[in-house]
């Protein structure tokens, strides 16, 4: 009886899959290549957490969620920042909110 090469490579897919998806810290990246740099006063994970904090604080949910992070109190980056330093693709209600953020290295 001959064993399939598939059914030998199917758990190492699946465990593979599984340390892809694990949670991990959200890392700056070294530049904003494809956004917006802001300087943000707040900074939330884009989930379930995240969202509700936004409609508590703002009263609102942002929808779609994109991310991995969402901010708000945002300005533009003059080049120093006291707050959070972050890169974002787009805003949502008139730039209370920004989505699809990431750290970056000020």
């Amino acid at each position: 009886m001959y064993i399939r090469a598939s059914a030998l490579l199917f758990p190492v897919y699946a465990l593979a899959s599984l340390a892809a998806a694990a949670p991990g810290g959200i890392e700056a990246r070294a530049s904003c290549t494809s956004g917006t740099k802001l300087c943000c006063a707040q900074t939330y994970t884009a989930d379930s957490t995240g969202v509700a904090a936004i409609k508590a604080l703002l009263g609102f949910t942002v929808n779609p969620v994109v991310g991995p992070l969402l901010a708000t109190g945002c300005t533009g980056f003059v080049g120093s920042c006291n707050a959070q330093t972050v890169c974002c693709k787009s805003s949502q209600d008139n730039n209370l909110v920004y989505v699809g953020c990431n750290n970056i290295a000020a």
